[in-house]
């Protein structure tokens, strides 16, 4: 059995499909991992290694600038964009049994490539953008209209309820009932697989030393807005002194921003953090609300202050706050003093946030072996279809 899985380089994208590469490798499935350079972006060596003999390939460049841009040029980009084209060339020279896309809209050209190489394909999605209503989605993306029409028009489904794409075989959305509650949109053929996140290597894992001077008699607050969204100095300087005037020890992920934050000499920085070990010790995690920092809070059950910043954080930061497993801020609205609030209210026992937390343990499961579990069983019964 051979399976393909398309994604980014992006690392929130690469770190929950590492291990679902590697699910289907360990279940007897050939893998190849097709890539859509984001930006410039390649797959560095460390989580190269961790793709053990999975086949990587370059599909094609895909930029992020424009989807910040004018709405009204998505729909002519995607149009006119190489990579529908790129994509089905590949997957011919690849041959595989069945491809899983990574659905965002970003991969809407690799969509089309997909569709139109005849390979069977299923949809998987890296945040909770696939099970969202439409009602839910901030304002709504702007540009979701354009590349709406540009998918049907090429034959792929779309879902007007949650404005993403769908396969006709098989939706996979990585996430548990207790997150998402009634209001995910579920019942037009979406199966949960359970949270990303579980233990096991993804190329990303670093060493923090200073996790050994942690003061164990105060609470830990943990800041990190991710790999892309953190260059915003005055905001972090901002969330940071504003959590440790609660009397917490902070550690913070900053990137290349240490000098110029100014911090408080017990503030522990550093450009990169071992997320999920850090998170095993916070008892407050402040986020920009990327899916993956959601998912491993949950696991760590640790209550998290989510600042939405862009694309779909606010979509993460809406079902955080209706699960009762945190609270939100708007970007706007971050004060000193807001953020000190949010952190006592966090720490706060009688809120039970990790009462709930704790509760939601039981469905968080491993999305990565779910997922390549449903794969090769959709496989298999497409075979079974096509010997009839």
């Amino acid at each position: 059995m051979r399976v393909a899985l398309l994604t980014t380089t992006q690392h929130g994208h690469l770190n929950p499909y590492i291990p679902v590469v590697n699910a289907l490798q360990s279940a007897g499935s050939d893998v190849a991992l097709l890539l859509l350079s984001a930006d410039g972006g390649v797959l560095d060596e460390q989580r190269g290694q961790a793709l053990g003999k999975a086949e990587v390939h370059a599909v094609g460049q895909v930029e992020m600038a424009p989807w910040s841009d004018d709405p009204a040029k998505i729909g002519p980009m995607l149009q006119s964009s190489p990579v529908a084209e790129q994509t089905a060339d590949v997957l011919r020279a690849t041959a595989p049994d069945f491809v899983l896309v990574d659905s965002l809209p970003v991969t809407a050209s690799a969509m089309v490539g997909t569709h139109a190489s005849g390979v069977p394909y299923g949809m998987i999605w890296a945040n909770l953008g696939g099970v969202c209503p439409a009602s839910h989605r901030r304002g709504r993306w702007l540009y979701d209209e354009q590349v709406g029409t540009y998918l049907t028009r090429h034959g792929v489904s779309w879902s007007m309820r949650t404005h993403s794409a769908r396969s006709p075989i098989l939706n996979l959305m990585p996430t548990i009932p207790a997150l998402v509650g009634d209001d995910a949109v579920t019942d037009d053929g979406v199966q949960m697989v359970g949270l990303p996140g579980a233990a096991g290597a993804r190329g990303d894992e670093v060493t923090f030393p200073d996790l050994d001077r942690i003061d164990p008699d105060r609470p830990l607050v943990y800041v990190s807005f991710g790999t892309i969204f953190y260059r915003r100095p005055d905001l972090l300087r901002t969330v940071i002194t504003g959590a440790a005037a609660t009397g917490a020890q902070v550690i913070a992920s900053v990137g290349d921003l240490t000098a110029e934050l100014a911090l408080p000499d017990d503030v522990f920085t550093a450009p990169y953090l071992p997320q999920r070990e850090v998170l095993d010790r916070a008892d407050v995690f402040i986020t920009h609300g990327g899916y993956n920092s959601v998912a491993e809070s949950i696991r760590a059950q640790t209550p998290m202050l989510v600042i939405p910043l862009a694309v779909d954080q606010p979509i993460q930061a809406y079902f955080v706050g209706s699960a009762g497993f945190g609270t939100a801020l708007e970007p706007a609205g971050v004060t000193r003093q807001a953020v000190t609030d949010a952190v006592t209210d966090l720490l706060d026992p009688g809120r039970d946030y990790r009462a709930r937390l704790r509760a939601a343990q039981p469905q968080c499961g491993d999305s990565a072996a779910r997922t390549a579990d449903l794969v090769v069983g959709t496989v298999e019964t497409l075979r079974r279809e096509g010997e009839r």
